[in-house]
Order: C-alpha cells, then structure tokens, then sequence
C-alpha cells in the first residue's frame, strides 16, 4: 500500500529538525547508529526530547540490505537505553500503517499501541500522513535503571 505523500515532507522534515536539533543533541536527545562488522553504517535512529518526562524516537532507518538482521531492534533498543540514561518516564512513537514491521516489532519490545493521536513530530509537521498513523508508547516507569547505571 502507497501512500501520497506531498512532495513538500521531506523539506518539512528536514527543516522540524534544523529548529528542533538541540532536542536531539545530548543531553536532550541522542543518535543512534547500526553498523555492520567492519564498521559500514546501515541504519540510524533518533530520541528527541519532548519534555522532561518523554521522549519520542524519530527517524529511524535501516538500509534494505541490512533489513532483517536485527539492526531495527537493536536501534530501538539502544534509544530505550538511552531514555533510561536520560530519566524519562516514557517514550512515544509513531509510524505508519504500511510499515507492518515495526508496527509488529514495537509490541515485541514493550510497547503498547495506543488509540491516537499523541500530537508527536509527525503528527503536527505533517497532517497529511495522520490517517495513516499508530501510536506505540512504553512506560519507562520511574524506578527502571539502565543496566549500566
């Protein structure tokens, strides 16, 4: 399934980060890399801070020949780890119906879908996708430590 997406999205996301970037910078955010033995960089994430409290996980990439190696669980795994390091309580997510994957993967790593919308990111930058949005959120829980705390 296809989605029409305004050619306008890509600048608009592009420009939400350039305004937003010190939400993405430590010790507000982080970014996330995958590589590949050897050291070739395959995929890439993101974790912006939306207050002092949550987090949303943004942009997150797998190059199509590293697509089934474990790199999109491991990259959100990493921004999880990241947001404990951070304190947060929780972290929100959103993606859209044709990505069947992670809409299958957040579940699998503690995230419940919840009836939106949670006004992330995408959801207020780019309203065209919104009937084609899910919401994933995962209590981070105030106790819960990184294991490397």
């Amino acid at each position: 399934m296809g989605l029409a997406v305004d050619a306008a999205a890509p600048q608009s996301a592009l420009a939400e980060f350039w305004q937003s970037a010190d939400g993405y910078l430590p010790p507000r955010g982080c970014l996330a890399v995958a590589r590949m033995p050897g050291g070739r960089i395959v995929g890439c994430g993101m974790l912006k801070s939306l207050d002092i409290e949550t987090g949303e996980l943004k942009r997150l990439y797998v190059n199509p020949a590293a697509r089934g190696t474990g790199a999109g669980r491991r990259l959100v795994e990493m921004r999880v780890d990241a947001a404990r390091r951070m304190r947060l309580k929780r972290l929100v997510v959103d993606t859209l119906t044709p990505n069947v994957e992670m809409r299958s993967l957040y579940p699998k790593l503690g995230f419940a879908e919840v009836p939106g919308p949670i006004e992330t990111t995408t959801w207020r930058d780019q309203p065209m996708l919104r009937p084609h949005m899910h919401f994933f959120v995962l209590e981070l829980g105030a106790g819960q430590r990184d294991a490397n705390s």
